[in-house]
């Protein structure tokens, strides 16, 4: 995951929240879990949590090798642009 995404969403939670109440934000958790029901995102996630994002980025790779996801994750990366006044700032 890139690094600054993450920084961004780590600070703070409420850009988090509006991008996972976006429609994009909803059509990307769809094609996370869709193969699996969301075992391998839940797992990602805790790794995340505790520290290792690699599985994380992972899966976000995977999205991203499809026209659809490719085009969401511009959009969502807009959408934190937009959001908090510079390049994945703050709300």
């Amino acid at each position: 995951m890139d690094n600054q995404i993450e920084q961004a969403l780590r600070n703070n939670p409420e850009l988090l929240r509006q991008i996972m109440n976006s429609r994009d934000g909803q059509t990307l958790m769809k094609l996370l879990t869709q193969s699996d029901r969301g075992a391998r995102l839940r797992h990602a996630a805790q790794s995340a949590a505790d520290g290792d994002t690699a599985e994380m980025a992972d899966c976000l790779r995977e999205v991203t090798q499809t026209r659809e996801g490719a085009a969401l994750i511009t959009r969502l990366q807009r959408l934190m642009e937009r959001g908090g006044g510079g390049r994945y700032g703050g709300v």
